[in-house]
């Protein structure tokens, strides 16, 4: 016999996102074509961004084929007048926006004192002015949309790192990149809550991705990463798109300026 749902003494969830409208920075690989497709997946309108516009309408395409609804925007996200220019043409063509995914980012692995100043730029631009302002487009648009009795509130949902929580090698200006991000969240958080927007960051560990594969799985570098990790395993981009859905619904909309570490516990402190 099926459960009687409508009898339910509780609420149970849902994570549909039938109705809303997502902005996915970075969406056309890795993390960001996850989310995209769970989204999707889940109902939701989503907007696909890279620099390249032929990707962007490669996975608007695939989404479409699947059923789904998408508009691929190529978007240099270090350009401000690009990212204001993606929400607008968001906005245009759905007549309102709900969620932000600030995904797109860089990374270089280089050691503190050989850092160029052009290299500390890229990251800085990339993964945290990009954040700043591609979070100050969407909120700017919600609070109008607020004012016009369309819609009420949103979510932004920015992906950072634990190289944003611990100091590591190599990895300094990412790790600094992603702690600013962090900071950004929480703030973000405190002075948009009066007007219905919630943000969140998201702080995955090592998660498989095309990009790294061949680094991690089978190498010797891959099997000294797990001893660090107590799960003894790496994180899969399904994982990550599966949390993001979450906060994205309206069943999370009481999480607002947390930094939500997901690294199988390699945070945790010492080995295990």
């Amino acid at each position: 016999m099926a459960f009687n749902l409508e009898k339910c003494p509780v609420r149970v969830p849902s994570f549909s996102l039938e109705g809303k409208v997502a902005i996915i920075t970075g969406g056309t690989k890795g993390l960001g074509y996850g989310m995209v497709m769970a989204f999707a997946a889940a109902g939701a309108s989503v907007v696909i961004t890279s620099r390249h516009k032929e990707d962007c309408d490669k996975v608007a395409d695939e989404v479409i084929s699947l059923g789904g609804k998408a508009l691929g925007v190529a978007t240099d996200v270090r350009d401000k007048d690009q990212i204001f220019a993606l929400v607008d043409e968001a906005y245009d063509r759905f007549s309102h926006v709900d969620i932000m995914v600030n995904n797109a980012g860089v990374a270089i692995t280089k050691k503190i004192i050989d850092v160029e100043e052009n290299e500390y730029d890229t990251v800085m631009e990339s993964n945290l002015k990009s954040v700043y302002f591609g979070s100050q487009a969407f909120a700017r648009k919600v609070i109008k949309q607020n004012e016009e009795g369309k819609y009420h509130g949103g979510k932004i949902i920015n992906m950072c790192s634990i190289g944003g929580i611990k100091g590591n090698n190599g990895v300094a200006t990412y790790g600094s990149s992603k702690a600013g991000a962090i900071n950004l969240t929480k703030s973000l958080a405190y002075e948009l809550a009066r007007y219905g927007i919630t943000a969140n960051a998201i702080c995955p560990g090592y998660v498989i991705t095309e990009i790294n594969k061949e680094q991690l799985e089978g190498t010797e570098f891959g099997e000294k990463q797990k001893k660090n990790i107590p799960l003894r395993r790496f994180g899969t981009v399904d994982e990550v798109a599966a949390l993001a859905l979450f906060i994205a619904s309206d069943s999370c909309n009481m999480l607002d300026g947390e930094a939500i570490i997901c690294d199988m516990g390699a945070t945790l402190g010492g080995n295990i």
